[in-house]
């Protein structure tokens, strides 16, 4: 083997060590400073922090590789501004995209973790990307939506807060007397440990028909016991509406005879 190939493999040997380096010491200085950006900002903010610095240290290190490999430095600036332009004039739903992902970042609507609604779609935020944001349903199906599409539509944050209300509507029958059946409401809601004093419970009559009564049950939680309290709520009433004779409504059907 004469100089000149020895010299080649070590130039890639170096390269290929060098590429390595770079991945390992990018993976390790990412996650060191996305940990630790985690304990002061959200989870959102270290993880486009934790690839803003793993892309960058990699592609230093990538650069110096393909140095080692008899690449130009400007040469390959030069291509990579070259690809950068053809590919912002080809690609300005992506380029919109991202703008729309800055803005979230700023405005910070919500934050992973946090279960919204967009577009007809309800679930827990996975990931928030610059181009866009996944939300997993509660029947554990990924849906990705375009940052462009969260900007331009109306975004509904039901953890936003750390209390929210919860609205129940009862029907009872006509014949019910209206304060008794607000005092039972009442004295359940009193008795549930998971529902908050303060604000305190109301029963309003929300609507009057022929033959019923249409109350309406509102109760303050904390947000993440929401969904366990609506399903015990439901429960309570039906048992202690059987022990208080408070008659629900079956609904009627008319027969017309031709």
């Amino acid at each position: 083997m004469d100089l000149s190939t020895r010299t080649g493999w070590v130039h890639i040997a170096y390269a290929l060590v060098l590429a390595i380096l770079g991945l390992i010491l990018a993976q390790r200085v990412s996650t060191m400073a996305g940990n630790a950006v985690n304990k002061r900002f959200s989870r959102h903010h270290a993880m486009l922090i934790r690839r803003l610095i793993f892309y960058t240290l990699f592609l230093m290190f990538a650069f110096t590789a393909l140095q080692q490999l008899g690449f130009k430095i400007n040469v390959l600036l030069g291509a990579a501004g070259v690809f950068t332009v053809a590919l912002s004039f080809a690609s300005q739903t992506a380029a919109s995209n991202f703008v729309s992902g800055v803005f979230l970042l700023f405005e910070r609507p919500f934050k992973i973790g946090d279960t919204i609604e967009v577009k007809n779609f309800q679930g827990t935020v996975d990931a928030i990307d610059l181009l866009s944001t996944k939300i997993r349903t509660a029947d554990n199906t990924l849906v990705r939506i375009p940052n462009e599409v969260i900007m331009k539509s109306e975004v509904v944050n039901t953890s936003f807060f750390k209390t929210i209300r919860i609205s129940i509507a009862i029907t009872v029958v006509y014949k019910s007397e209206v304060e008794r059946v607000k005092a039972v409401l009442l004295a359940l809601a009193k008795d549930c440990d998971d529902i908050l004093t303060e604000p305190a419970a109301q029963v309003i009559v929300n609507n009057i028909t022929d033959y019923a009564l249409e109350l309406k049950l509102m109760v303050w939680t904390k947000t993440s016991r929401a969904t366990k309290v609506k399903n015990l709520l439901y429960e309570l009433i039906k048992e202690r509406f059987d022990q208080e004779n408070i008659e629900i409504p079956s609904p009627k059907i008319t027969t017309h005879q031709e």
